[in-house]
């Protein structure tokens, strides 16, 4: 029997753990979306993302919920303005793909 891929870890700036977890955030609280960052001073943060996404959107998605890690000061629009410029960035100009 194959073993569970353990899920992804990083540590911000600030020495805050986060853990990336493969699921589609609960939808009586967060609606339709594709992700969602937990905050920071919560115990034990996690970054939720949608499995059901295309290659572009998850990658989208992940930059998008990254960056709330990273920036968590920075609005939602701001965020969505990096996150929507690097993804195109890296997906269109630079054909990076999933493998």
């Amino acid at each position: 029997m194959p073993r569970k891929k353990k899920n992804f870890t990083f540590t911000t700036l600030e020495g805050v753990e986060y853990e990336v977890i493969f699921r589609k955030p609960d939808k009586r609280t967060y609606k339709d979306a594709d992700g969602v960052c937990y905050a920071p001073d919560e115990n034990s943060p996690k970054i939720y993302i949608s499995p059901h996404l295309t290659k572009q959107s998850e990658l989208n998605t992940a930059i998008h919920e990254f960056c709330h890690a990273f920036f968590w000061d920075k609005t939602e629009s701001e965020v969505y303005k990096f996150a929507n410029s690097l993804s195109r960035f890296l997906y269109n100009y630079c054909k990076w793909r999933k493998q």
